[in-house]
């Protein structure tokens, strides 16, 4: 609650919400949700995730990584720091290492570690990027999808339900849909089978307490 009170905006929608359902609350009458089921819900998910991971795959083919030499030089590095490194404190036998002969000094050593740290860290900030990339044009792809017909709350709400809405309910939940198919789509496959097993659970609670 405390974080409420600190956020204006939320509080605004709030109230905004409440004066618009008193004044258009002859307008907006409850959704019946009880003809959902398990399969049509996993269905719907299901075709959801398949047309994802067809835009991760024409991203991962179409879109250029223009930082593909720098990551490659990158790990390359790392590696024959960590081949080095290696060597160092694992000798032939019957040798010593390069550290007890003092062939290598310490802050050689130390050096080398900076360097590599210095290069994982570019990778991370690099595969960041690529990602906040990927993201933006899989959420463009996913409006284009979502403008054209393909809505994730459509095909769940509406196959009884459209003729009960009224004309408001119908905008306001497909102007909705709209949005929240593209992020769905742009948060990627795996996230979306973490959606399908959590409503798998939310279905079938009885059989996972069974289990146990």
């Amino acid at each position: 609650m405390k974080a409420l009170y600190k956020n204006p905006i939320a509080i605004i929608l709030i109230v905004f919400a409440v004066v618009g359902f008193v004044l258009l609350e002859g307008q907006l009458p409850a959704i019946n949700l009880a003809h959902l089921t398990p399969g049509n819900v996993v269905a719907v998910l299901g075709y959801t995730s398949v047309i994802m991971f067809v835009v991760e795959q024409f991203i991962e083919i179409f879109v250029h990584d223009y930082n593909q030499r720098l990551k490659k030089e990158c790990k390359e590095r790392i590696d024959e720091i960590d081949r080095k490194l290696e060597s160092m404190n694992e000798p032939l036998a019957g040798e010593e290492s390069a550290l007890e002969t003092e062939e290598v000094s310490v802050p050689e050593v130390a050096n080398m570690m900076k360097e590599k740290r210095r290069l994982e860290n570019t990778l991370t900030k690099e595969g960041m990027k690529r990602k906040q990339r990927t993201i933006v044009i899989a959420f463009i792809i996913g409006l284009i999808l979502s403008f054209s017909g393909f809505r994730l709350m459509s095909g769940i709400l509406f196959n009884e339900t459209s003729d009960n809405l009224s004309e408001i309910q119908s905008t306001i939940i497909q102007s909705i849909d709209i949005i929240l198919t593209a992020g769905i789509i742009a948060g990627g496959s795996d996230r979306m089978h973490r959606l399908i097993k959590r409503v798998k659970e939310a279905f079938q609670p009885e059989n996972s307490y069974n289990e146990y």
